[in-house]
């Protein structure tokens, strides 16, 4: 379940810091096709510009206006006179603004009376008109500040509140209140895509603002024709271009907000606005099969082209708080989240992961809001609810609370794959949270539960009483593991890429066996644990768990050293060889998740130098520029750099306090960089780097228990150039931490919209 983050765990917390997720949604996941052919994320810009017209879209994307109406509407002198005017037009755009809102306007007024005549259901109580809004921005969009400014805004007809300026223009509309946009362009303006890639630009952010609109149509208009955009979770379908003399075509654009066709969802009716203060922000009351939610807030927003995640949280005064994740699932994809996440519980609860309240799929009017794109793509709305939070990385208070959730993490992670045979994929700064606050739970806990930090460290708990330091959410892109390791190249989902940019292990990024000649050592064997930690270990897990991963006679993390190849010759290997996700990259994944926290942490009392300044810049850009390939790729990744250094180079990022954590980081590269999957025999245990990882952090715990290195909350290390990928998502999102930056989004272009990921469905494949 994506973003599920509460509010600071310090007793004074102002109402700015309550449970929110950083919002919005990241340029974060992709699911690219191992074979060659890309189902990489396109910008928001990209698809605007691509988006080709449909030379059907009138015939199945738009409900005919009735003869009749159409008819009446040609006859009135006014609607010659504007539709005149906006075909005189030449180079001054606002000429068009009056003459289109005016047509417009007057189309849906005979609209609306011919449709409430004929009784038609679900009604709304007042028509929608056409307003010019070209000067102002609109407001409360829902997790960050934007600049839009559509031209012509339509808005059911409630004036109360609305500001007009002199020259004629309104201002002051909230997105909510907005069910479609018009964007108009002079006879050369914005060339021939221009318009409507503007258009369909604000379709985008109107769907994110308004998660009751679950398809969105917009107007682009010129004075020589017109085009109508349909926007939807399966994608975005234009019409062809029509000339103003069609004013049949224009009347069912008009229509079709109130009466769409089969299988174009306008509205969910489950999900409804209020105002608490009048044009203010808004507020949603959800109502489930059984289950009523009031005053949700929305805290997360998704590619509306795509999965649409949107995640609501929801208060109440001495009640728990409650998180709702709404997304359209894709109905060809083999695994879906709620039905990982029963088996994840179904024999128990496994501490550490989330376990909603409920799930069902969206009803809307006795029919699921279901939506049928091309290739056979179809997605359907689900809903899910919890009461499990947590909060993020850079919220610890002190480094070793971090490493606690981290180690947790590993443990939680190893177990879910190797007990209930699920495999994550996606772990992230934005799926891995700590201080989780747990709602109520109707399962034991299972009878397998592994022993957590607190047990090793403190002493075994009983099993009722295992909590862990890490909550584990979004099994978007999860996968079932078959019986066997040898299954897993069986399994299709594994073998494509899928993860995090910033976050990605790097083979999984390039979609091959990874090949960069720094992997191809392999010089470390499993840690050893010393003293206590050695001690503590084994009261834990036994003696047969710790022997069980040990090396002997010659063994790299339980598997053999290529013999009497040289590196040349296992890139060679390696391009024979097939890609499929395994347990080790996910175990990568929490490395760079927990390095990227570490990196932006501020120990209390801490002061920048000018060093390590400089050097956090420089090895801030290799996240926020990591992007995954569009082609297939073995050896590149920005972030090598980041593991190909030695000490007096590695700690310049970090601040003098944390140069033990430094330490540890590299020692944790140290078995992280190699690929083990060119061994001559592969490691025996598929869990083998999560505990090596696990061992390294349990030795610096109890190495350093009287040395927590205590961290300010709410703080993170600046940065002088733009923020755009691996602590924070969206833009200008007003995160509880003291910063001013953007959150990345699923792929690298640093004006994206939030969580880009239209993606080409390819071989099957879906995004």
């Amino acid at each position: 379940m994506a973003g599920v983050i509460a509010s600071s765990p310090s007793p004074v917390m102002s109402s700015s810091a309550l449970p929110r997720t950083p919002s919005p949604a990241p340029r974060q996941e992709a699911d690219v096709n191992a074979g060659g052919a890309s189902a990489i994320a396109l910008g928001s810009e990209t698809v605007a510009q691509a988006v080709q017209p449909d030379f059907s879209f009138f015939k199945n994307h738009l409900r005919p206006c009735p003869e009749k109406v159409v008819s009446a509407i040609q006859n009135l002198k006014s609607a010659k006179t504007w539709v005149d005017q906006i075909m005189l037009v030449k180079t001054a755009e606002h000429d068009l603004y009056e003459p289109a809102s005016r047509l417009l306007s007057l189309i849906s007024e005979k609209i609306f009376k011919y449709l409430k005549g004929k009784g038609h259901s679900a009604m709304p109580a007042k028509e929608i008109v056409f307003l010019d809004h070209h000067r102002y921005s609109l407001t409360h969009f829902p997790t960050e500040r934007l600049e839009d400014k559509p031209d012509i805004v339509g808005v059911f007809q409630r004036y109360e509140g609305f500001e007009q300026d002199q020259s004629g223009s309104y201002k002051n509309i909230p997105y909510h209140r907005v069910e479609t946009v018009v964007e108009a362009k002079a006879i050369y303006g914005g060339g021939e895509a221009g318009g409507r890639a503007q258009a369909t630009r604000y379709a985008f952010k109107l769907q994110q603002a308004r998660p009751d609109r679950p398809g969105v149509y917009v107007l682009s208009i010129k004075p020589q024709h017109f085009q109508v955009v349909f926007s939807s979770p399966v994608g975005v379908t234009a019409s062809e271009h029509a000339l103003w003399t069609n004013l049949p075509a224009l009347c069912s654009y008009v229509y079709s907000l109130y009466d769409p066709p089969d299988g174009h969802f306008l509205y969910d009716p489950t999900i409804t606005w209020r105002e608490p203060t009048p044009l203010g922000a808004p507020v949603w009351d959800i109502v489930t099969t059984n289950r009523r939610f009031t005053g949700a807030k929305l805290i997360f927003v998704g590619d509306p082209w795509a999965r649409r995640t949107t995640v609501f949280r929801v208060e109440k005064k001495g009640s728990p708080t409650l998180m709702l994740k709404e997304s359209y699932l894709d109905c060809g994809r083999r695994f879906q989240e709620y039905e990982l996440l029963e088996q994840v519980h179904e024999e128990g609860y496994l501490p550490g992961v989330l376990c909603p309240l409920g799930h069902e799929f969206v009803v809307a009017d006795g029919r699921e809001i279901v939506f049928h794109g091309p290739q056979s793509m179809t997605r359907k709305k689900h809903r899910i609810w919890c009461a499990d939070v947590g909060f993020e990385l850079t919220l610890a208070e002190s480094v070793n609370d971090l490493l606690k959730a981290v180690y947790d993490a590993l443990e939680v992670h190893r177990t879910m794959a190797c007990e209930r045979r699920i495999l994550h994929r996606d772990m992230s700064f934005f799926n891995v949270f700590m201080y989780p606050q747990l709602g109520p739970r109707d399962r034991p806990c299972m009878d397998n539960c592994p022993p957590l930090i607190d047990d090793v460290m403190e002493g075994m708990r009983e099993l009722e009483e295992r909590k862990a330091r890490c909550l584990i959410i979004d099994l978007d892109n999860a996968a079932k593991l078959l019986g066997e390791p040898a299954d897993a190249i069986k399994i299709a989902e594994l073998r494509n890429r899928t993860g995090t940019p910033a976050y990605i292990a790097r083979a999984v990024s390039g979609g091959m066996l990874w090949c960069h000649r720094s992997s191809l050592d392999y010089e470390y064997t499993m840690p050893l644990l010393k003293g206590d930690a050695e001690t503590r270990y084994i009261n834990a897990y036994g003696e047969e768990r710790y022997n069980r991963y040990n090396d002997l006679n010659g063994t790299i993390h339980g598997g053999k050293r290529p013999q009497f190849k040289t590196k040349d010759d296992l890139i060679d290997i390696a391009l024979g060889q097939p890609f499929y996700h395994r347990w080790e990259y996910d175990a990568e994944s929490i490395f760079w998740t927990m390095y990227s926290a570490l990196l932006r942490v501020v120990p209390q009392g801490f002061q920048e130098t000018l060093t390590s300044e400089k050097s956090l810049e420089k090895d801030w850009e290799k996240f926020r520029l990591h992007t995954i390939p569009d082609e297939l790729n073995n050896c590149e990744d920005s972030r090598t750099y980041l593991i190909d250094r030695n000490l007096f180079v590695f700690k310049r990022a970090f601040p003098d306090v944390m140069e033990p954590v430094a330490k540890l980081l590299l020692q944790i590269v140290s078995h992280v960089r190699p690929s083990y999957a060119l061994m001559d025999d592969l490691p025996i245990y598929e869990d083998h780097l999560h505990e090596a990882m696990q061992r390294l952090i349990l030795q610096y715990l109890f190495n350093n228990a009287d040395n927590p290195i205590p961290l300010t909350p709410y703080k993170l290390r600046q940065l002088v150039t733009k923020d755009t990928a691996a602590v924070n998502r969206g833009k200008l999102t007003g995160s509880k931490q003291e910063f001013a930056i953007s959150r990345g989004s699923k792929r690298s272009a640093p004006d994206a919209p939030v969580e880009t990921r239209y993606s080409k469905r390819l071989a099957g494949e879906n995004p």
